[in-house]
């Protein structure tokens, strides 16, 4: 309840639609310190980097079929049923002035995935961005950040630290706004910080 509440907090003044942020210009930025967009975060890992080895469509693929084990580990009533909400589609592609996106978002309460592409057609990012201040947003973001990094990680007791791991990132990130937090897992890095839009989760290469 202590990281709902930072959570409120932090994003009282962030609440609106993901995707019409994307192009928020560094001059509007609602924290200090956190000028770029979460396009821009993503981004980063652009240049001459390690992707991910998974191509998009790969990845869509395990995302859905992930996000229906970790709500069984969730004990959810319908796990099928409810799994569909989640569904990606890797055809909502976007070709930008460097890279292919994805941005689509996915649930009751419309949390965005972000994924950027390399030439090769292999990721290179994927990002979860929470911009909404309630509970359900913050339940939604966690249960897509973890089923995004759950995607990538296939040791079952790294598996199974993924959610502990994600809360912690979550918590320190919003008490140090401008910073970004991060954990190696496997060969993944888990990442958390605040950006303009709200608060930003991405699954990168270890380098």
């Amino acid at each position: 309840m202590r990281h709902i509440a930072a959570v409120n907090r932090s994003l009282k003044r962030l609440a609106m639609p993901a995707l019409m942020m994307l192009v928020l210009a560094p001059g509007l930025s609602l924290l200090s310190g956190c000028e770029k967009t979460a396009e821009e975060k993503i981004a980063e890992h652009a240049v001459p980097v390690r992707s991910l080895g998974m191509p998009l469509d790969t990845f869509a693929t395990g995302f859905n079929r992930t996000m229906v084990e970790v709500l069984t580990d969730r004990k959810d009533d319908d796990p099928a049923h409810t799994a569909r909400l989640y569904r990606l589609d890797a055809s909502r592609l976007h070709v930008g002035k460097q890279e292919k996106w994805l941005e689509t978002t996915v649930g009751p309460a419309q949390t965005s995935i972000l994924a950027s592409v390399d030439k090769a057609g292999e990721l290179k990012a994927v990002g979860v961005l929470l911009t909404d201040r309630s509970q359900a947003a913050h339940e939604e973001f966690l249960l897509c950040a973890e089923t995004s990094a759950r995607s990538f990680v296939t040791s079952a007791d790294e598996r199974g630290k993924l959610l502990s791991i994600i809360n912690r990132l979550t918590g320190v990130a919003l008490n140090n706004p401008g910073q970004r937090m991060t954990e190696v897992v496997g060969e993944r890095l888990l990442s958390v910080e605040i950006v303009p839009q709200g608060l930003l989760f991405q699954v990168a290469q270890k380098q």
